[in-house]
């Protein structure tokens, strides 16, 4: 899967930085916009993250370390009553909350620099299969992810922020993919979050439910958590 990411990205020509009137198009006068996310707690991670990020210099509008996260179901825009394509039920977002409490803690290990057409991101691997068993809870009757491509886990450094020459990345990319300090190594502090963004500013998001787990275990879900957060 990963392969076939990191070989699109080698032979592609130019990075997708964000176009003028996408946001407007995309939100449709809508504000709200709710995604699951694994956020994760790690050094390791965060240092990778740095890594990648200074390599990669100005070309990057950088992810803060303390928001690294996995995103596990992209949900849509929360509504009493779905009416667009891409909108989603509150009840729909009230089973799937009831659905990751009943959940085993997640065990995830981050690995290598790789690239979409969109962003840097570190590779996420699922050794013992949990975060498939998150987003199978989260396949609720009637819910429906908005997803346009296949899913692919990822931890993301940060997004391109204009269209530019992909080659000078990847180079930069593959000369840390041929090092050893990327080996995937296990994540150890997690919290399942559901997270709203602010569509009108894309960059903002905040956490509206939240469950956390360590190497001693979940801890209690926390509601409507006022913290803010980066994609």
């Amino acid at each position: 899967m990963f392969d076939d990411t990191w070989a699109r990205f080698r032979a592609l020509e130019q990075t997708s930085g964000r176009t003028g009137n996408a946001i407007e198009d995309w939100r449709r006068g809508r504000d709200r916009y709710a995604v699951w996310a694994l956020r994760v707690i790690d050094p390791v991670v965060t240092a990778r993250m740095a890594a990648v990020a200074e390599r990669l210099g100005d070309s990057l509008v950088r992810v803060r370390s303390e928001d690294a996260h996995v995103t596990a179901w992209v949900c849509g825009f929360p509504a009493a009553v779905p009416t667009l394509d891409d909108d989603v039920a509150d009840a729909i977002l009230d089973a799937q909350r009831a659905a990751v409490s009943r959940l085993r803690p997640l065990r995830l290990a981050v690995g290598a620099p790789n690239a979409f057409a969109t962003c840097a991101f570190l590779e996420v691997h699922d050794p013992h299969g949990d975060l498939a068993a998150l987003r199978a809870a989260l396949a609720v009757s009637g819910a429906k992810e908005v997803r346009f491509a296949r899913y692919q886990p990822h931890v993301t450094v940060g997004r391109f922020g204009d269209s530019r020459p992909a080659a000078p990345m990847a180079r930069a990319l593959a000369a840390l993919r041929a090092g050893d300090h990327f080996a995937p190594c296990a994540v150890r502090d997690s919290r399942v979050e559901l997270i709203e963004l602010d569509a009108r500013e894309p960059d903002r998001l905040t956490t509206v439910w939240s469950r956390g787990y360590d190497f001693d275990g979940w801890s209690s879900p926390r509601s409507r958590t006022k913290r803010s957060v980066s994609p």
